[in-house]
């Protein structure tokens, strides 16, 4: 009674202590902060100290943004699935086992399929089937299923592995050019967005030079006050357009850092060159190899796949010859030649005591199996089919968008050799609006219009000197290669 008295003593004081150190967790844990501990990953927190190039925008992103993440871990399962698939074909069944029962042993004629409700009762009757008077029984072996010979199945279904493996790598690849394609054209984005800030800041100050001139004139009394306050209301219009460039920007660089996996983060880019250049290099103007093309090899890679399953049917109709080996050792308490009568000895039966060997070879043919087989394999022709379909659909898509990527660079060139003359023109019609404005030959509405339209022509030609870089990520798309783009923009942007 005292031994259960202090182990009862024991427990109440643990359990004291348990709850006291709950109760000072809870009571530490108001004045701090939540635990790190969280349901989900963490989207990346790289802080990155230095302005994004083209090349590093695209890189960064290719490293670091969770789909190529997932894509990557997707490809290294994909590749251990094929080492996995080669040991399901090739490695034996093998199983250890051991049993130690305690049974009656009545037993009578009868005829039932095998249940795992009905213990297999072997030897003879104990002569009483009435007898509920339990005897040791034990047993324990091993035993090796090896099917070595299935007349290709095995292989089939290795290369059905391979063949999805190599199409979750060229999936991965045609994620990794959308990723790079996606990034580029945020940084684009967000390079016109600074060059309309730019745009903007150029019309506003242009409308405060000429509201000071407006200002002089009314001062002097030489102008109604209408005309100032007419400068004024375009003077205020600039400042609201200059507040949505600016929203503009700000928006276009978390964008941009959502694309690279630093959504929620501040980015800054480096646009060095890529608006002061109207044409780049000459780049990707030869024709594309479409069968280089990441979507295309993905589209080719699931058609293989669907051959590969094909094959897998093909060879499932034939038998599959098993070899099979074991080595067991069983023990009674029963006699094994005198019906009902028990061992000498009382622990008869507890262990394992007479050996066993087996050696077999087992063939198996669902030979019926060729009327699902050959309903399956129409399906699969089918499915076949359809992929090939796909296939032809993508490569006409692909050729379609050649044509159309180089009517677009063709277009944006022409543009961004245009617009430096549109910019020129708008130069000149806002000092002449001025100039008769200040003879008192013009209006200030003449003025303010003129303004404008030299303001929106800034704007576009910021558009129109991306816009080749655009036109040159469509052809790159088209191409299944942005290499050259990233190479011609370290050219510019470094002087590579």
């Amino acid at each position: 009674m005292k031994l259960f008295a202090k182990i009862a003593s024991l427990i109440i004081l643990l359990v004291s202590s348990i709850q006291a150190a709950l109760t000072a967790d809870y009571n530490s844990s108001k004045s701090v902060e939540p635990s790190t501990i969280q349901l989900h990953p963490r989207i990346e927190q790289t802080v990155v100290d230095k302005p994004f190039t083209f090349r590093g925008a695209v890189e960064y992103a290719q490293q670091y943004y969770p789909q190529m993440l997932k894509g990557q871990s997707e490809v290294r399962a994909a590749a251990r699935n094929v080492t996995i698939q080669k040991m399901n074909e090739y490695l034996p069944d093998a199983l250890v086992q051991y049993q130690e029962i305690l049974a009656s042993h009545n037993k009578l004629t009868q005829v039932f399929f095998g249940s795992p409700v009905f213990p297999a009762i072997s030897g003879p009757a104990t002569g009483n089937s009435e007898s509920m008077q339990p005897v040791f029984f034990a047993a324990g072996g091993f035993s090796v299923d090896w099917a070595p010979i299935d007349f290709g199945l095995h292989k089939a279904r290795i290369a059905l592995a391979k063949a999805l493996a190599e199409q979750t790598r060229k999936h991965y690849s045609s994620t990794s050019l959308d990723v790079a394609l996606t990034t580029a054209n945020a940084y684009l984005d967000a390079v016109i967005a600074l060059e309309q800030v730019k745009a903007a800041e150029l019309n506003l100050a242009s409308f405060q030079q000429f509201h000071q001139v407006v200002h002089a004139q009314v001062e002097a009394s030489l102008k109604p006050g209408a005309d100032e306050s007419l400068a004024l209301a375009q003077l205020a219009n600039a400042q609201n357009n200059l507040i949505r460039a600016k929203l503009s920007r700000d928006l276009s660089f978390a964008n941009l850092a959502n694309s690279i996996g630093l959504g929620g983060k501040r980015v800054d880019i480096d646009a060095t060159g890529i608006a002061d250049r109207n044409e780049p290099a000459n780049i990707q103007k030869g024709q594309p190899i479409f069968e280089e093309v990441p979507i295309l090899q993905a589209s080719n890679a699931a058609l293989l796949s669907a051959i590969a399953q094909k094959k897998v049917l093909d060879k499932e109709y034939y038998p599959v010859f098993h070899f099979l080996g074991g080595v067991n050792v069983r023990g009674s308490g029963l006699s094994p030649t005198i019906a009902g009568q028990r061992q000498s000895s009382d622990v008869s039966g507890v262990l394992p005591t007479v050996p066993n060997y087996q050696v077999a070879l087992i063939i198996n043919w669902n030979f019926l199996d060729i009327i699902r087989l050959h309903q399956e394999k129409k399906v699969q022709l089918e499915r076949i089919y359809q992929q090939q379909q796909d296939y032809n659909l993508v490569l006409q898509n692909l050729r379609t968008e050649d044509m159309q990527a180089r009517d677009r660079v063709q277009a944006a060139l022409d543009l961004a050799a245009n617009m430096p003359i549109q910019v020129q023109a708008a130069v000149v019609a806002t000092q002449q609006a001025e100039a008769r404005y200040k003879t008192g030959l013009g209006s200030i509405a003449q003025v303010a219009q003129a303004n404008e339209t030299l303001a929106q022509s800034r704007v576009q030609e910021a558009i129109a000197k991306v816009g080749v870089w655009r036109a040159l990520l469509s052809v790159a798309s088209v191409h299944g290669d942005i290499k050259p783009l990233l190479t011609e923009a370290d050219h510019i942007q470094k002087g590579m």
